[in-house]
């Protein structure tokens, strides 16, 4: 009751005075930008912006970095993303629904609220899972604001909006982002289904017999020599890559 009467007296004495407009309101976040500043339009397109291209896109991702969360902890040390940050991902990414996003322009403003419902965990939790995908530079977004209607009344003129999220995966540790290169080049090989094109046989041979039996020995010399190169080397000759499709 107090503070109902506290907020009438403050509203008839603004009217009074002639100071109802007030600036933009103290109570949201600093270096937020309104929903329809051009700074608020961060999306980027998902893979190609396809749902097949962006549903590789996202697997490609998620694969790079559980990898990369799964090698630190076998060295010994800390896991990167850990269990909260990998479920964070996972909802934004939109693969434990509840959160939209759209493939074709990237774009990505869930609430706080329904991105811990998408990942089982608390609104703490995910502030938390999401500075530390900020500090890996996995993802990044901008603050946003909106108004809240009350313009030339007493009150809030602004209330803060939901982030706008973009993935930033380029700015990956550098045998991370690489690895997701190759991921996703494997994916767009698959998808294309392309393959070496096959060298054409000559489609005549030399009318000259003594010019046939030479050609005829030199193809003999060169399979033979093919068949030495690709003999399978001593185990102990090369290291295995390690590289995991």
């Amino acid at each position: 009751m107090r503070r109902q009467a506290r907020q009438l007296t403050k509203g008839f004495t603004a009217q009074l005075t002639g100071k109802a407009e007030r600036g933009p309101d103290r109570k949201v976040w600093r270096r937020s930008v309104d929903v329809n500043d051009p700074r608020a339009r961060v999306s980027r397109p998902i893979g190609d912006g396809t749902t097949a291209g962006a549903l590789a896109w996202i697997d490609c991702v998620m694969k790079a970095v559980s990898e990369w969360d799964d090698a630190e902890r076998a060295k010994g040390g800390a896991r990167p993303l850990g269990l909260h940050g990998l479920r964070v991902l996972e909802a934004l990414l939109g693969r434990r629904g509840k959160v939209a996003i759209d493939f074709r322009t990237g774009r990505l403003d869930p609430a706080l609220e329904t991105i811990a419902s998408a990942a089982r965990v608390s609104k703490t939790t995910v502030v938390r899972a999401l500075a530390r995908l900020k500090a890996l530079r996995i993802l990044d977004w901008i603050r946003r604001t909106e108004q809240t209607g009350n313009n030339g009344l007493f009150g809030p003129q602004r209330r803060q909006a939901s982030n706008a999220y973009f993935f930033t995966p380029e700015a990956l540790p550098s045998r991370v982002a690489q690895r997701l290169r190759d991921l996703l080049a494997r994916k767009r090989l698959r998808r294309s289904g392309t393959a070496p094109e096959a060298v054409p046989k000559a489609s005549r041979e030399p009318s000259c017999p003594e010019l046939r039996s030479a050609l005829a020995r030199i193809r003999f010399g060169i399979e033979l020599r093919d068949d030495r190169v690709n003999a399978s080397p001593p185990s102990a000759m090369y290291h295995r890559s390690g590289a995991e499709g």
